[in-house]
């Protein structure tokens, strides 16, 4: 793809001036934690997301390879009304980082978009550190994750800071295991015996829409349960109220299965704001949500983080693919899953994995796979026939970097 995007940009405008490559991930464990300031343990990927820059005039003038459209960005903000698609990520980027003058910008990617590979963030802190070094002004690793969330969040999308983390700080051949209540990182070696598979399940996994509903939804529930748990344990929940406040609670079983936000503001005598308040969405709190359920997966795939640390540390595949197992039916109980999603990871356990799950959001996407070596084409070839694909091996990555 680099290459690819290379020869385009100096058919049209001549050489760039610095090409920068932001790699998709995948993530070993830990869903639907982040937002929750839990543990997570992705790892970046050996497909990405390649930006090439060079000088223009007053304006931005961009486009894609992968999903050819161009369009010319006013810097310096103005109304973004009219745009759509990766157009949005783009400009959220441009605003975020404060780029203003001229370039020149062509996208290219070897990475799935809409998948679960996290492919929008990979654009967005590519576009960030590109334009940032472009300026001679390059935002430090450190600081990519938070411009990377406000870029996105200030479009709508109310993820955790997982997927712009591990794109921007992780290193070859290692997971990275991320604690957000305090924010620490840990690189965690994967063994190049270990083989790991991705495997589309045929149905996308985008950011709007009915998915972004459903994502946002798990928010919400997060945080009314963690007001009711810390009401019940004398804690505070923090603001807004997170789960990672009542991480040792063993009172879930006593939430509602069920409840809106407003019942529970009227309950606890709180504002509702303190749950729906998203950044840039609005959400009702009059909407039923799953608290039990939501709750019991979160505070339980935590735990897990922790036990498939010290899996992958012991090489005991064993052991992590038996918790990536129990990942993926906490998620099926959480609502992220799908059936083409469940019999996908089947027929990648029937193939010899040592286990499988659903990876990224859910709801559609992809699903991961870990094998011994000389199971990876079984486990490819199984995931083809059960979804038509796309299934390849993956290996943990360097993150963000110049080409």
């Amino acid at each position: 793809a680099a290459d690819r995007a290379l020869v385009v940009y100096r058919a049209r405008w001549g050489d760039p001036e610095l090409i920068v490559r932001a790699p998709g991930r995948v993530n070993l464990i830990g869903e639907h934690t982040d937002y929750s300031l839990l543990p997570v343990m992705p790892f970046a990927i050996d497909r990405g997301v390649y930006v090439a820059v060079c000088e223009g005039l007053d304006r931005i003038e961009v486009d894609s390879l992968t999903h050819p459209d161009p369009v010319t960005i006013e810097p310096g903000g103005g109304d973004r009304s009219e745009l759509s698609g990766w157009h949005r990520y783009f400009a959220a980027a441009v605003d975020a980082v404060g780029f203003v003058g001229g370039a020149r910008v062509l996208i290219d990617a070897d990475l799935p978009a809409t998948g679960g590979l996290s492919s929008s963030s990979a654009f967005t802190v590519g576009v960030l550190m590109a334009l940032g070094t472009f300026t001679g002004d390059p935002p430090l690793r450190q600081e990519l994750p938070e411009l990377a969330l406000a870029a996105e969040r200030s479009i709508g999308v109310e993820s955790g800071a997982m997927d712009q983390t591990v794109i921007s700080l992780a290193t070859e051949s290692h997971a990275l295991r991320i604690d957000f209540d305090p924010f620490a990182t840990r690189h965690v070696p994967v063994s190049d015996d270990l083989g790991i598979v991705a495997a589309y399940s045929g149905r996308a996994a985008p950011k709007g829409g009915d998915a972004n509903h459903s994502y946002n939804s798990r928010v919400v529930a997060c945080r009314a349960a963690a007001l009711l748990l810390a009401s019940l344990e004398g804690v505070d929940p923090g603001s807004p109220p997170v789960l990672s406040k009542v991480r040792s609670s063993d009172l879930v079983d006593s939430l509602p299965a069920e409840v809106s936000a407003a019942a529970v503001a009227s309950q606890l005598g709180v504002d509702p704001e303190r749950m729906v308040k998203l950044t840039a969405t609005e959400f009702d709190a009059d909407v039923v949500l799953p608290i039990r359920s939501v709750a019991a997966h979160v505070l339980s795939e935590a735990r897990r983080v922790d036990d498939a640390e010290a899996a992958l540390e012991a090489n005991d595949y064993h052991e992590l693919g038996r918790l990536l197992d129990a990942s993926h039916e906490s998620l099926r109980d959480f609502g992220a899953s799908s059936q083409a999603l469940d019999r996908l990871v089947g027929a990648m356990r029937e193939a010899g994995a040592y286990g499988a799950r659903l990876t990224g959001a859910g709801f559609g996407g992809y699903a991961i796979g870990i094998c011994p070596l000389d199971r990876i084409d079984a486990l490819i070839e199984a995931a083809d026939q059960a979804t038509g694909g796309p299934a390849f091996r993956v290996r943990p990555s360097a993150g963000v970097s110049g080409v």
